[in-house]
């Protein structure tokens, strides 16, 4: 989910107001250059006379300033508010026209930062309206006039599309990147510029034009990845009847296709529910939730930096600010053995906040997976949440239609998973052995297709997550009590399935084969489980 970390700098040179544009995406590296825009020797800029204007121009000069500092200290959050307030002030105190250098500066600054909080559709935006702003320079200008910015404006504009995943205009737009370095090149060998201003305005067009071609190579790359994915989801489709094996093995290759895919283009959300699917079919519920919470994380990164010309473009425009899920919660000590980012999970309130910023199609399965892995208190609030922002009169419609049909059979299912297993447990601590597997045996069925638990545990086909595994596991414990140790194998073999670590499945597998006389299998769980024991407390 993570975004390559865009540059933008600026350095002057003997001219007092040069502002130069920064670079972005992976590829950019940072580059100190005073090739950029001459602000005292712009003949299409307006100014104001008034004190008034005076005012703002030096407002707008002091935000522009301060937007710089906090980008280049990975404030992005807070560069881009800056540069909405520089807008807002140039805007009020000069005549727009498609000729405004300082304007197309700042929209280019302010779409650099908004790449960095991953809103690539604002920077999109931002871009085109730079470029717009440049329209009525003259192609055979100065060099501080503009074609080295366009180039490098349309190559911004390209990797910010790309990984909105606008795929189809990203590729138009880096060949209209690389069209542009190429013609400002010409420019820049017909000039009359000095020598090392000539040479670093050579140094980024040459780069822009490597940038953009690297852009089309990750162009390719997710077409390879989407047609890969395709092929295999027509296959699943056409053989409907292949064996599990063939169908695991098909999900996992689909799931690698969409990871690459992301990989280029992580602000698609069609590819995120793709992901979400493809991690629900395999049953890897922890890993479908932490990807869901991690998204929302990303998202929340933007609470907030919508206002004044971007506010149209705020996708959550009724959402508040969210107040316990953190931008940085699954960034901040990565390296952390004690608190693997895989393994962290949010709180219930900081669950409510995501709920509010995951995409409708994602919502069902993200709420399945907290129950499915006993996160009973984050699902009830989770699905309350939703509920009571749907049914607010104030908030109706603006996530488009959502159908409320699968929160209330969710709601259902997670109040019966409660119950029976509650209900399993107190037969349990009450010595009602059989009772008791027979109500953790029903809580297995609660997301099935049949009614009925095959007694057989191995035949069942179980919706996995750590509820499964433990409802399986409690089974054995019933089932040994009982002393029917074989049946009791096949339930730590199913539990064991889902969670092959599952530590108390194996022992109770364990004590199981001894108990049969099936001593060299006993002795191999027995074996297997001192050595995960002596792992843990290594690490």
């Amino acid at each position: 989910m993570g975004v390559a970390r865009t540059e933008e700098t600026s350095t002057s040179t003997n001219r007092k107001d040069s502002f130069a544009m920064g670079s972005d995406g992976p590829y950019y590296k940072r580059e100190k250059t005073f090739y950029g825009f001459d602000f005292a020797r712009n003949e299409t800029r307006a100014v104001s006379d008034s004190e008034d204007d005076e005012g703002n121009n030096d407002d707008a000069k002091r935000l522009r300033d301060e937007s710089k500092s906090f980008y280049i200290n990975g404030c992005y959050r807070e560069s881009v508010l800056r540069y909405t307030e520089a807008i807002r002030l140039h805007r009020e105190s000069h005549s727009i026209s498609s000729g405004d250098a300082i304007l197309a500066a700042l929209y280019g600054n302010r779409a650099a930062a908004l790449m960095m909080t991953g809103a690539y559709e604002g920077a999109a935006d931002d871009c085109h309206r730079a470029l717009q702003c440049t329209v009525a320079m003259p192609a055979t200008g100065g060099l501080d006039s503009g074609p080295v910015f366009r180039s490098k404006i349309s190559c911004r504009m390209a990797r910010a599309l790309l990984k909105a995943g606008n795929v189809w205009e990203a590729d138009k737009a880096f060949d209209s990147a690389i069209g542009s370095a190429k013609e400002a090149l010409q420019l820049v060998a017909q000039s009359n510029a000095g020598a090392e201003e000539t040479r670093a305005a050579e140094k980024i067009l040459n780069q822009s034009i490597t940038d953009a071609t690297l852009g089309l190579s990750d162009v390719k790359r997710y077409r390879d990845a989407l047609d890969g994915a395709t092929k295999i989801t027509a296959d699943n489709a056409n053989n409907k009847g292949m064996s599990v094996a063939a169908d695991r093995r098909n999900s996992v290759q689909l799931l690698m296709f969409i990871n690459s895919a992301l990989s280029v283009s992580p602000g698609s959300m069609e590819l995120h529910e793709r992901r979400v699917n493809a991690l629900a079919s395999l049953k890897r519920w922890a890993e479908l939730g932490n990807h869901c919470e991690r998204l929302a994380a990303e998202i929340v990164k933007t609470d907030g930096i919508f206002t004044d010309d971007l506010a149209p473009l705020n996708p959550f425009p009724d959402i508040k600010a969210a107040t316990s899920l953190k931008p940085d919660f699954f960034e901040r000590n990565p390296d952390n053995a004690a608190d693997p980012v895989a393994l962290r999970i949010l709180s219930p309130k900081a669950v409510c906040d995501a709920v509010m910023r995951l995409p409708n199609g994602i919502l069902p399965l993200y709420l399945r997976s907290l129950r499915l892995e006993e996160r009973y208190t984050e699902a009830a609030k989770a699905g309350a949440s939703i509920e009571m922002h749907v049914n607010n009169s104030k908030h109706r419609g603006t996530r488009g239609i959502v159908p409320l049909a699968w929160l209330s059979n969710e709601r259902d299912k997670l109040r019966r998973t409660m119950s029976w297993k509650e209900r399993g447990d107190t037969l349990f601590r009450n010595g009602d052995y059989e009772r008791a597997a027979t109500k953790y045996a029903a809580c297995l069925t609660i997301d099935g297709d049949v009614s009925q638990y095959n007694q057989n545990a191995l035949e069942n086909d179980d919706a996995g997550g750590r509820l499964h595994a433990v409802l399986h596991c409690n089974r054995a414990a019933c089932l040994m009590a009982l002393k029917r140790y074989r049946e009791a194998v096949k339930e730590c073999t199913a539990s064991l399935r889902i969670h092959t670590h599952y530590m108390k499945a194996m022992l109770r597998r364990g004590r199981c084969f001894a108990r049969i006389r099936q001593y060299e299998e006993a002795v191999a769980e027995y074996e297997r489980y001192i050595r995960l024991v002596d792992e843990a407390r290594k690490s």
